[in-house]
């Protein structure tokens, strides 16, 4: 493919404008820890090592709790990617070997052994010489496991003597910069070195003797790393961040029927708690510690400006950060009139409460990455900001022991957590399991001449009513394949029906508000309900839809 296809600039020439930065050490030192991994993510960790070889370790320890965990679906807990910490390694290196030793004795004690003891074993002499013993006499009795003592002696002689240590590579370890670190820290940082090598020699022994032998820890990735990923959810917490099991909790209560649940939970409750309590230090670092003035700190901040421009230029950044409420679209109904209102009289008339709401909104957008599916993968932040928006929306709708207009000044008062509990309720009661049931009974209803197809349908139903029963209908969602043979269009709708949040197809400028049947990616997230009545009327007529 032609060059000339690409949009805006290739990585590499961000990086040759970057390094061009005047005083880019303090430039990069300057940056948030997200904007700098934002950068990382950008030109690709290979590319950016001269950049965050700037870092300071407050920093890196702030990009790795981004860059180095990752869950396996929403609302599962984040795990460390050893792999990941490897590249990171080898970066470093890159830069220098001395600076990549410098960086690594002052990270986080135990997130470094946690990390390297994850790519290697250390094994003092003495173990070492009873390692070698119990092969032999191993060898000399049960004759199967020759082959594997011997890649254990292999392994063992490929390994790095250093200060008194045996250091031996596990599977898949990046050794070339492993020696060039660990030789670092033991030439420039001997206290660091030796407590490393303690505790990781602690570690390997004791994996080693509970996991059959040498052989077997040498082809395993497990290791516990619960207190460094606490360490990592206290500090992410701080900065605003929900952990993805407290965030599907959440949902889960936020779950119960319409005017069941509480105004408020313990997760909520302790997020603005900590919201509140950073933005009092805030205050007070901001009160006492003004700006030095003078002409070198006036340059620092003027090219501090220019460079998140270059950013924004190169969509490392968001040119602005997106309006609380997007504009809706001309000659199209406005599904989010409700919310839209509450919140502009807020802003018109009470700031403090806007500002409330706005934290609220933020908070919500980020529960539903951190904890909710959505298409079977975790939420973008666009899409998750524009769930919340709609699913408050449809709270307002069904305010519990209400009727008639909501009052023009409700959301100055209510906090909006409550109000998207509402709408959460509704979405799962009336469209998540109330379509699954409506689904079930359309396929009980549904013949085909086709023998195989009509077995599948029934297995389908029979999948569908058991997640019905656990209450996560969404999970039969990658299932729904068999209908696209009858009805591409239909199957398409119900992949967006059937979901944990789930959507109905956006209209078409000519359908006049009623979503169309057709195999679409544009979709709309439900926050009326009216949009509920479409979706109820398009399962109840799926019988005579796919049978046609």
């Amino acid at each position: 493919m032609s060059q000339r296809n690409l949009p805006a600039r290739a990585p590499r020439d961000l990086i040759c404008r970057i390094l061009e930065t005047p005083d880019l050490p303090r430039v990069v030192q300057g940056l948030e820890p997200a904007v700098l991994h934002q950068l990382v993510q950008k030109c690709g960790l290979e590319d950016a090592g001269p950049i965050v070889a700037f870092a300071t370790t407050e920093q890196l320890m702030g990009v790795f709790d981004h860059d180095l965990w990752q869950a396996a679906r929403a609302g599962a807990a984040d795990e460390f990617d050893a792999d990941r910490f490897g590249l990171w390694l080898e970066v470093l290196v890159e830069a220098g070997a001395e600076l990549a030793a410098r960086k690594v004795a002052e990270l986080d004690f135990d997130l470094v052994t946690a990390a390297f003891s994850r790519h290697l074993l250390v094994l003092d002499a003495e173990w070492n010489a009873i390692e070698r013993r119990d092969a032999a006499l191993l060898d000399e009795v049960i004759s199967d496991l020759a082959e594997q003592l011997a890649l254990a002696e292999a392994t063992l002689e490929n390994g790095l003597e250093l200060s008194g240590f045996r250091i031996v590579p596990r599977r898949g370890a990046p050794w070339d910069a492993l020696i060039e670190v660990l030789s670092g820290l033991s030439s420039d940082h001997p206290a660091f070195f030796g407590r490393l090598m303690v505790r990781c020699g602690a570690l390997s022994t004791e994996y080693i003797e509970d996991n059959g032998g040498l052989f077997d820890v040498l082809t395993s990735d497990e290791q516990v790393l619960s207190d460094v990923a606490g360490e990592r959810d206290e500090r992410r917490a701080e900065e605003g961040y929900v952990g993805p099991p407290e965030a599907a909790a959440f949902l889960k209560l936020a779950r119960q029927r319409v005017g069941s649940a509480s105004s408020a939970d313990t997760l909520t409750t302790s997020y603005f708690r900590k919201l509140d309590a950073r933005a009092a230090t805030t205050r007070r670092a901001s009160a006492s510690s003004a700006p030095a003035s003078g002409e070198p700190s006036g340059r620092a901040e003027a090219e501090g400006r220019r460079f998140l421009a270059l950013l924004q230029e190169e969509g490392v950044l968001p040119a602005s950060q997106p309006p609380l409420l997007p504009a809706g679209e001309q000659d199209a109904p406005d599904r989010l009139a409700r919310i839209r209102a509450q919140l502009l009289y807020a802003r018109e008339h009470d700031s403090a409460a806007y500002a409330r709401r706005s934290d609220e909104l933020s908070y919500l957008a980020n529960v539903l990455v951190a904890g909710c599916s959505f298409q079977s993968r975790r939420f973008r932040p666009v899409e998750a900001a524009d769930a919340a928006l709609a699913v408050c929306n449809l709270g307002l709708e069904n305010r519990p022991h209400a009727a008639g207009r909501v009052p023009a000044a409700f959301l100055v008062e209510q906090e909006l957590v409550t109000v998207f509990r509402w709408g959460w309720s509704v979405l799962h009661e009336r469209v998540c399991l109330d379509l699954a049931r409506r689904l079930i009974r359309a396929l009980a209803d549904l013949r085909v001449d086709d023998l195989q197809l009509q077995h599948d349908l029934k297995q389908l139903r029979i999948r569908m009513a058991a997640q019905l029963k656990a209450g996560t209908p969404w999970q039969e969602r990658d299932k729904l394949d068999v209908l696209a043979i009858l009805d591409p269009p239909a199957w398409a709708t119900l992949l967006g029906l059937v979901d944990e949040c789930p959507v109905v197809p956006k209209p078409s400028p000519k359908s006049s508000g009623r979503p169309p049947l057709r195999v679409t990616a544009e979709f709309e997230f439900i926050s009326e309900n009216a949009q509920i009545e479409w979706a109820r009327d398009f399962v109840d007529s799926l019988p005579a839809r796919l049978a046609a």
